[in-house]
């Protein structure tokens, strides 16, 4: 198992779910845009779904084809525990995102702080591919990122902040940007993280 595995599998074993950084008892803006700018019947693919509430409020909401990726073994088999009356509606995916492979394409591919750990340039190019390889044409890529004023760090692992000058840069002219939102995330600690949302159209 490699060091990303172990990190946080380890994470996922050990803490308190419920007082993690990143912990929402309701999916907010994430939720609020799928559920505007899709179908109930489209697939959707959750990047580092960890233990989120995301994929029990899109069932909730009557979606039916629902992916959930995740580099933790132990966060994936907590969901999958979770959610056993919909795993017809479900598919699971315990690996690293550089090196997913599927037979299916997305018509959503949504990403809630995974693409910011990658601060190697060549591992962000190595994301981009992915997503441009798995994502349908006018597929959208709804990403939620740290802000320039968020955190420099997160469980030990240092980020990379983003605004939108920054990820339409890196993106390219391959993908529209529909809109973007600031959120002040509210910490189990009392304190305040600062995220960058953006919703973005393949071309």
């Amino acid at each position: 198992m490699s060091d990303e595995f172990s990190h946080w599998d380890h994470i996922y074993k050990n803490a308190n779910l419920e007082k993690v950084s990143w912990h929402q008892q309701h999916s907010t803006i994430s939720f609020n845009w799928i559920v505007e700018s899709t179908k109930k019947q489209d697939a959707i693919v959750d990047i580092g779904s960890g233990v989120s509430i995301l994929a029990d409020n899109l069932l909730a909401a009557g979606f039916t084809d629902i992916s959930l990726l995740e580099l933790s073994t132990q966060a994936l088999n907590t969901l999958k525990t979770r959610l056993k009356k919909s795993t017809d509606k479900l598919s699971f995916y315990n690996e690293n995102i550089l090196d997913f492979e599927s037979n299916t394409t997305f018509k959503l591919w949504h990403d809630r702080a995974v693409f910011h750990f990658l601060t190697n340039p060549k591992d962000q190019q190595t994301y981009l591919q992915k997503l441009n390889q798995y994502l349908e044409k006018d597929g959208l890529f709804l990403l939620a990122t740290f802000s320039p004023e968020g955190p420099t760090q997160c469980s030990e692992l240092d980020i990379v902040q983003y605004d939108v000058k920054k990820i339409t840069q890196l993106l390219g002219d391959r993908f529209n940007l529909l809109k973007t939102q600031s959120e002040a995330h509210p910490h189990p600690n009392g304190s305040v993280q600062h995220f960058n949302y953006f919703l973005f159209k393949k071309k």
